[in-house]
């Protein structure tokens, strides 16, 4: 009889001693504030950076300047919007649906290949051309992630890094390096 009203009493004992325990708002996390606060610094980065752009003095329509701001005036809201609802104590909801394991070690070995993987491509940007990089890396990669085979990989990323190749250059005229093969082959449009 003497154990149960000591129990009681230790009890509202321990939420007497911490009364700020329950103040906290619930689920706050310093890495997703850190991210905001990484978030909003990028941001004022892109917004002061692109003050340095030159505009052309007769340009009469949306400048140069234009998206740099729009695209850093947003990443300041973003972050500021995170920080906000991190300071509140928001969280966003569980993942269910992943197919991972939590608790799985870090593949070292797949995070070494890939890192090599995005090297080499940026390496060989300009000796073989960007798709034909791009497919190497791509293929590279999909067997650090454990691909079963290289045809499929090495199909996939020459396909979407030729029609994207042929997008960026042909259509919006932003130069990335074909290799002599691709130049010679799409000459003609």
């Amino acid at each position: 009889m003497t154990t149960a009203p000591a129990s009681a009493e230790s009890a509202a004992g321990s939420s007497a001693v911490h009364p700020a325990r329950a103040a906290d708002p619930p689920g706050r996390n310093y890495g997703e504030l850190a991210l905001s606060v990484v978030l909003v610094l990028l941001g004022a980065y892109v917004v002061i950076d692109a003050t340095t752009i030159a505009v052309p003095g007769s340009s009469n329509t949306v400048g140069p300047r234009f998206f740099p701001y729009l695209v850093g005036a947003a990443t300041v809201i973003v972050g500021l919007v995170l920080a906000v609802r991190i300071l509140r104590g928001d969280q966003g909801p569980a993942e269910e649906g992943e197919d991972i394991d939590p608790n799985a070690a870090t593949s070292w070995r797949a995070v070494g290949i890939i890192s090599l993987a995005f090297l080499a491509h940026a390496l060989l940007i300009n000796v073989i051309g960007w798709p034909l990089a791009v497919t190497c890396m791509f293929a590279v990669v999909a067997w650090a992630l454990g691909s079963r085979g290289i045809v499929r990989p090495l199909l996939a990323g020459g396909v979407a890094s030729v029609i994207i190749w042929l997008i960026f250059v042909k259509a919006l005229g932003v130069v990335l390096p074909g290799g002599i093969l691709l130049e010679l082959a799409t000459s003609w449009l």
